[in-house]
């Protein structure tokens, strides 16, 4: 596997896996309420990773026993309800969620002791799962995002040369449609997320590393930001007027956030005093959420109401414990997970 190909499965890892050691929980925040912990399925940790402007919020949980995990969808009536896993997949995680309460995620299949295969899926309150692809010859595919048309992006290493590829794929259309790359690198690429206006952004290989980019049927792909002196920055969210926030590292290896729009370009995202943030979400109204450090070093799930505003801090459920936000919807609620009691 070439060492390119090697640097974006780890991003995407990264971006997946909490930055901390301690026991983590899914949390919901709002302005009425503050940080509410969310449980768990009955295991040690659950993070929260997508919510609708209904509330419902999307993650995925341990089980007891804590070796798998199954996606659950909450709601503030309902609570944490475990919707299961698929075929061959003893795990799931979910990712997104839509208004209707369709989610994308992917399925893990654990073929030997320290290897996984994973298979992205579809969710519909009505049709349950359905598998987007077989297993891959890689088995490192996965679903990010998903919008209100049932469209769902990720990435597939497709055959016949297991090529990263960034891809569409809905019910009414379920044959996988790439989006291509960017000129000039090894030809990979990865949707983040994906627009009520079928826009996606994401990360595409370029001669120096990932940069992030903002696809669209009339326009194509295109190259909108990299992190100075850094090799990977990806988009992570989108809203329908094309403003794009997401994460890079910068020479020194530290996680920066960034909010990008057609008339304004690349603005850093301030922190809580410290020297990192990410940012993962962004509803109608250009507010985004993800997470920063405070002087200490802790991160903190936050929230920006523009490029150039201070972050607000959210909190964490412990003193001294760190959390991070995923997702915000457009009435402001927040979804992430938090250091556990």
């Amino acid at each position: 596997m070439k060492t390119l190909q090697l640097f974006a499965v780890t991003c995407v890892a990264l971006v997946l896996t909490p930055l901390a050691n301690a026991n983590q929980h899914a949390i919901i925040w709002d302005s009425a309420t503050g940080m509410v912990d969310l449980g768990t399925l009955g295991g040690a940790n659950s993070y929260a990773t997508g919510i609708n402007d209904s509330g419902q919020v999307v993650g995925y949980s341990e089980l007891p026993g804590t070796t798998i995990t199954h996606t659950f969808i909450w709601t503030a009536t309902g609570g944490m309800v475990d919707i299961g896993s698929f075929g061959k997949s003893k795990s799931s995680q979910g990712q997104g969620i839509n208004s209707a309460g369709e989610v994308a995620g992917q399925g893990i299949v654990r073929f030997f002791a320290n290897t996984s295969w994973r298979q992205p899926f579809f969710w519909s309150p009505s049709g349950g799962f359905v598998p987007l692809i077989p297993i891959s010859q890689v088995g490192y595919d996965f679903a990010f995002g998903i919008n209100d048309f049932s469209e769902v992006t990720g990435q597939f290493y497709a055959p016949p040369d297991a090529t990263l590829e960034a891809f569409i794929w809905s019910p009414a259309k379920p044959k996988l449609r790439y989006i291509g790359a960017l000129p000039g690198g090894i030809g990979f690429s990865v949707g983040n997320a994906i627009s009520n206006a079928h826009h996606l952004t994401g990360t595409s290989s370029v001669a120096s590393g990932y940069d992030a980019i903002l696809w669209s049927r009339e326009a194509g792909i295109q190259d909108i930001a990299s992190i100075g002196g850094g090799s990977y920055t990806a988009g992570q969210a989108i809203n329908d007027h094309d403003e794009i926030v997401g994460i890079g590292f910068d020479a020194a290896n530290r996680l920066l956030g960034f909010y990008w729009s057609p008339s304004t370009g690349v603005n850093l995202l301030q922190t809580l005093g410290g020297v990192q943030s990410a940012c993962f979400g962004i509803n109608q109204s250009g507010a985004f959420a993800g997470y920063a450090t405070n002087a200490a070093g802790i991160f903190h799930a936050t929230v920006w109401s523009s490029s150039t505003s201070a972050p607000q801090d959210l909190g964490a459920l412990t003193a001294g414990g760190n959390s991070y936000a995923r997702a915000i919807n457009n009435l402001g609620q927040v979804a992430g997970f938090a250091d556990a009691p």
